[in-house]
């Protein structure tokens, strides 16, 4: 059975090789194995942003090219959602956000994802 952290780590470690692959990531057909319908569904009829949402980042994402995924711990929330804090780093660049996990049978789904700006 796979953790959380370890779902969330290996999504982001799939995420970054294909975002530099295909332009649009919500057509890549093995998406649907690590994100929620719904939240794909939101994302293509949303309005348009210069933001990569599963990134939280801007159109200058060549810093995330080749980063250590690192995924923090865990907080269980109510109803099997998780709290996911990830890391990107390098060596001069860090980069974090919070991806909000939820337990779907015997797997996870992504089921929306905030920025974490360091305070």
């Amino acid at each position: 059975a796979q953790t959380p952290q370890e779902f969330v780590k290996g999504f982001y470690e799939w995420y970054l090789i294909k975002h530099y692959e295909h332009k649009d990531i919500l057509e890549e057909e093995k998406l649907p194995e690590y994100v929620e319908e719904s939240l794909i569904e939101w994302l293509k009829v949303k309005p348009a942003s210069d933001i990569y949402y599963f990134i939280q980042h801007g159109s200058s994402t060549i810093a995330f090219k080749d980063c250590r995924v690192v995924v923090k711990d865990v907080l269980k929330m109510t109803g099997d959602v998780f709290v996911v804090p990830v890391m990107f780093k390098k060596e001069k660049f860090e980069s974090a956000v919070i991806a909000y996990v939820k337990k779907v049978d015997s797997g996870f789904k992504i089921a929306s994802v905030s920025d974490a700006y360091p305070y």
